[in-house]
């Protein structure tokens, strides 16, 4: 999976079709870096979120996790003059190995785990949960289709269905369908603490913590 062939316009495409909807997502909880000591973004694309970080101030080590050099480009020159102590690894991340002198405590995962499959998932929560200390904060924004019903309802679905074609054709993602992530997130034994939605809930931004250390793998 990598997203170079749309990296230049994907902001641009991320505009048409959701206006700021998905930025105002991205930023609900980017509070919480104040608090950090270490940050894991997790496919954080073109720097727009490590902007918002650097407005709102952190003295935390970030480590950004992308698959894709091209956005790796594009977000080291947005914050090359923010001062902020990021470092940048252009790797898949089921290649990648976490290491004992960085756990994170607070993770980001902007609509980045919508590319993968269920299974997958899964696997990448089960990495998390193993690699990262009890007291990491693990923040998602991604898709969620709460009804198929209302008319809005048949619409994202059928945005969805065309938004992961796409994506599976230029940027070879695995996902055939949204996974979804309430599910799996509680089954792996870490328990929503807030939860802010657009859309009727379409899209949404979760912290999930720990619920009960002995339900992780």
């Amino acid at each position: 999976m990598t997203f170079n062939r749309v990296a230049n316009s994907y902001q641009w495409m991320e505009k048409i079709v959701f206006r700021n909807d998905l930025e105002k997502a991205r930023n609900f909880h980017v509070s919480l870096v104040r608090d950090a000591e270490s940050i894991l973004l997790l496919g954080d694309g073109d720097g727009r979120f490590l902007e918002k970080i650097s407005e709102i101030g952190t003295d935390a080590q970030i480590l950004s996790v992308d698959s894709s050099s091209e956005m790796i480009r594009l977000s080291q020159s947005k914050i090359h003059n923010t001062g902020l102590d990021v470092r940048y690894v252009c790797q898949d991340l089921k290649d990648f190995e976490f290491t004992e002198n960085f756990k994170p405590d607070l993770i980001f995962a902007h609509f980045f785990l919508d590319c993968f499959t269920e299974n997958e998932v899964i696997l990448i929560v089960n990495r998390l949960s193993k690699s990262c200390p009890k007291s990491t904060k693990l923040v998602i924004s991604d898709f969620f289709l709460p009804g198929k019903g209302s008319f809005s309802g048949i619409y994202r679905n059928i945005l969805t269905y065309i938004m992961i074609r796409f994506f599976r054709l230029f940027c070879r993602i695995s996902a055939k369908k949204l996974p979804n992530i309430p599910k799996i997130m509680r089954s792996k034994g870490w328990t929503c603490t807030s939860h802010k939605s657009l859309k009727d809930g379409f899209i949404n931004s979760w912290v999930w913590e720990v619920e009960g250390y002995s339900k992780r793998p």
